[in-house]
């Protein structure tokens, strides 16, 4: 609750920081979040319009067919009246009716167009009414019908009205009519329309407004990473992004963003290391290079027979520099990729059996016992080369660090959960706990193996697959300690479970 509360009391400040000049600058109308607001603004117009329409039509065709109904009673009613009574007392109906009836405009005339009788609400709207409607009962063919259905604007001192009513034609030298006052129906349209444009433009309004506070709040937001990602392009690649804790999607890019600065940093520290690393610990090979190549020169020019023997030794110190480049390159290529490529499903338990019958011959010549232990029908997903080299390299420390009559296990198996462990365990002098974390880095060497060929890559090398098959390198004690030998050691190549 507590960071729901903070999250709500930033986004309250940042909103009340709204810069007035913004709105004027060149590429404010620009910026994809107002052109969104626009965009939006535009669709709820047109739909808001189309509903409107709707409305519009359907209210006025309800209102012009309660119109007729209420028109077509008043005339079924004078026509009931002539047939039981004449046309006196429809005459009479029409003068007499006016206080209850005032809505509506009634009259009678005769085939002549001669006016008999006309109510109080019909003399009020002058004459334009009367001769309308006389107008339209003569010139109704009398072949259709007997009833013309017309719509009259009506022009007085009160201002226009529109009437909606009907001619009825009781015989050939008497007709009535009768149109109801549809004002009420007028004014409720033009009341539904103005608020309907007062309601838009309100909108529209409060839209553009909303639009300027969201293009700020989001120009704010993406200039804080434009401004980090400036600093780091000007080489300062600690600076990160603030991060505010509110969850949305600015938050979890900065987040990224900033992971993905933290791996950038901590990959040209490890270039920078390895650099220095690789100046420092080839130094002395290639010292030692051209001091042979010179003791070299000097031996074959007082004794030619000694050359043969000097350039072996000088092509023996090539071959390790090259390879050390060679894994250095390997390694920067799995973590520049992310992944190991061409990856496939592979049977991991004939890679293991394949692995276990070289070494063994191997751990053999030094005079070490070799066991192993495969789990059958283990498939794996994984470059097969690469996870072979990583395993090379853990046997062969296995092997160089074990004392003669020592042993060596080997195993592959699936743990609890279903992850592909390759395990090799030596009775060798095993590795301080407090070292264990940095023997993975490279070019580092412990003081017990300063005396042993090799530069400090063959574990970096196994950690670097590790990390391109989304698995892990476990590093643990080995045995214990029995005799003269031991603690010993265990490591471990752990892959993730085959899916499917």
């Amino acid at each position: 609750m507590a960071d729901l509360v903070r999250s709500v009391k930033s986004r309250i400040e940042d909103l009340a920081r709204i810069d007035v000049s913004s709105v004027f600058k060149p590429n404010f109308f620009r910026q994809t979040p107002f052109r969104l607001t626009l965009v939006f603004l535009a669709v709820y117009v047109f739909v808001a319009a189309l509903v409107f329409g709707y409305i519009w039509l359907a209210t006025a065709s309800e209102s012009a067919a309660f119109g007729n109904a209420t028109v077509d009673a008043r005339l079924k009613s004078l026509r009931e009246l002539d047939t039981l009574q004449g046309h006196a007392a429809v005459v009479g109906r029409i003068l007499t009716d006016d206080t209850v009836e005032w809505g509506y405009a009634k009259g009678a005339f005769d085939g002549s167009g001669q006016l008999l009788a006309q109510n109080s609400r019909t003399k009020s709207e002058g004459q334009s009414l009367s001769r309308a409607m006389v107008q339209a009962g003569l010139e109704r063919d009398p072949h259709v019908g007997d009833v013309a259905t017309i719509a009259v604007t009506s022009s007085s001192k009160t201002g226009e009205t529109r009437f909606q009513g009907r001619v009825q034609r009781l015989d050939d030298d008497f007709y009535v009519f009768v149109a109801m006052d549809m004002s009420w129906a007028d004014h409720g349209f033009r009341q539904e329309l103005k608020a309907a444009l007062g309601g838009g433009i309100l909108v529209v309004m409060l839209g553009l407004f909303a639009g300027t506070l969201i293009n700020q709040e989001v120009t704010r937001s993406v200039g804080r990473v434009i401004a980090v990602l400036s600093q780091v392009q000007e080489g300062n690649l600690k600076a990160r992004i603030p991060v505010r804790d509110s969850g949305d999607e600015i938050d979890d890019l900065s987040i990224r963003i900033n992971e993905t600065l933290d791996r950038m940093e901590k990959t040209m520290g490890n270039l920078k290391y390895a650099g220095d690393a690789i100046a420092h610990d080839l130094r002395s090979p290639l010292s030692r290079l051209r001091s042979k190549l010179e003791v070299s020169l000097f031996e074959v020019e007082q004794d030619p027979g000694q050359a043969h023997d000097a350039l072996q030794k000088a092509l023996d110190e090539t071959d390790q520099l090259l390879r050390t480049f060679q894994t250095v390159f390997a390694i920067s290529r799995l973590q520049a990729a992310g992944q190991a490529p061409d990856q496939a499903v592979f049977p991991a338990s004939d890679l293991a059996a394949d692995m276990a019958e070289l070494y063994e011959a191997v751990a053999a010549d030094k005079g070490l016992d070799f066991e192993s232990e495969i789990e059958a029908g283990v498939r794996a997903f994984g470059n097969r080369d690469f996870i072979a080299q990583a395993l090379a390299n853990l046997l062969d420390n296995a092997i160089k660090y074990t004392p003669e009559g020592g042993g060596i296990t080997f195993r592959l198996r699936r743990t609890s959960q279903r992850e592909i462990e390759f395990s090799i365990t030596d009775t060798g002098p095993g590795v301080p706990e407090k070292d264990r974390p940095r023997i993975a880095e490279r070019f580092v060497r412990l003081e017990n193996s300063r005396s042993l060929p090799g530069v400090g890559l063959g574990l970096s090398m196994v950690d670097a697959v590790a990390v391109a098959h989304k698995g892990r390198l476990v590093i643990d004690e080995g045995p214990g300690r029995f005799g003269h030998q031991g603690p010993g050691l265990r490591t471990a190549l752990v892959l993730p479970p085959l899916q499917g």
